[in-house]
């Protein structure tokens, strides 16, 4: 079998090197060597230098999502992402709300945020990997912030499109995106389903709204015919959950709608409490946590078979 031979730029791109000032010292200092069109054979390469690690993920992409005010959208999006990055999955947590209440949890103020990866109205556009802040391991985060108020007219025919061509460039690094959505229909809302493989809906069992639910699923019905067909629904997340008689019919309402999750989310004091000592749940309370963990357990065998 003939030897593979690389270019100093796809050596590069296949081992772990700062520049390729870099690799031609180390080349000439141990005396590499090199064909008659200056490549170097990757069974030498091997014993000198490491590979890069290359991810093959294509990632599944979540919009939790509910257009009534007050369900827990952003709690079971933190939680959730981080519970999925706790088995060890490769996570990032997008924060698609102006009111950017997960980038001020657990970031501040963000200089650049997700706003200014969209190039809407053809602004520059930054490139959404250099925005990303890690939050823990195997979890990162999109900030968000006000500017993102500014999204809400269609400016071109393209603008319905501009997440998901802002996530392209991630997809294959991460095996899940959490997209946190804004209690509102429109632009915004929109492009995070157009951008999505599944949504996640959860209802706070206080506050039902069928209504709610009817206006998401018409919306999530729409994009479907015009722009994402593939788009399906992962299911409906019962939220601070208090196991009464009263709500005994409410999985049944629901399922008019959504598939309704076997896993619930309790409500806890740990939670709101966690979140205002701006840390993690599994570091403020693991035992609260592992609720989290099961419905990540259920998340993920759902997205394998890509409810519908």
């Amino acid at each position: 079998m003939k030897a593979k031979v690389l270019s100093v730029e796809e050596v590069l791109s296949e081992y772990v090197l700062s520049s390729e000032d870099e690799f031609l010292e180390k080349a000439e200092k141990w005396s590499l060597p090199k064909d008659n069109k200056g490549k170097y054979k990757t069974e030498v390469l091997d014993k000198y230098f490491s590979k890069k690690v290359k991810h093959s993920f294509e990632s599944v992409i979540i919009a939790v999502s509910n257009q009534k005010g007050g369900e827990g959208k952003t709690t079971v999006s933190i939680c959730l992402a981080e519970a999925l990055a706790k088995a060890g999955k490769k996570v990032l947590l997008l924060d698609w709300d102006a009111q950017a209440n997960i980038t001020q949890l657990y970031v501040g103020q963000a200089d650049k945020s997700v706003f200014h990866s969209l190039g809407y109205k053809e602004e520059s556009k930054v490139d959404i990997s250099e925005i990303i802040v890690n939050l823990a391991p195997g979890l990162d985060l999109v900030p968000s912030s006000i500017h993102l108020a500014n999204f809400t007219t269609p400016y071109e025919r393209d603008d319905f499109d501009l997440l998901k061509e802002a996530l392209l460039p991630v997809r294959s690094s991460y095996e899940y995106i959490i997209i946190d959505c804004p209690p509102s229909l429109g632009l915004i809302l929109e492009n995070a389903l157009i951008a999505a493989d599944l949504v996640l809906v959860p209802i706070q069992t206080r506050a039902f709204s069928v209504q709610g639910l009817k206006d998401l699923h018409g919306t999530i019905e729409k994009i479907r015919k015009k722009a994402n067909p593939g788009l399906g629904l992962l299911g409906a997340v019962l939220n601070q959950y208090e196991d009464s008689r009263a709500l005994s019919g409410l999985a049944e309402t629901v399922r008019k709608y959504f598939p309704v999750f076997d896993s619930v989310v309790y409500r806890r004091e740990a939670i709101p409490q966690s979140q205002a000592k701006r840390k993690l749940l599994s570091e403020y309370d693991p035992k609260a946590m592992q609720m989290f963990s099961t419905l990540a357990e259920e998340v993920m065998r759902r997205a394998n078979g890509k409810k519908s």
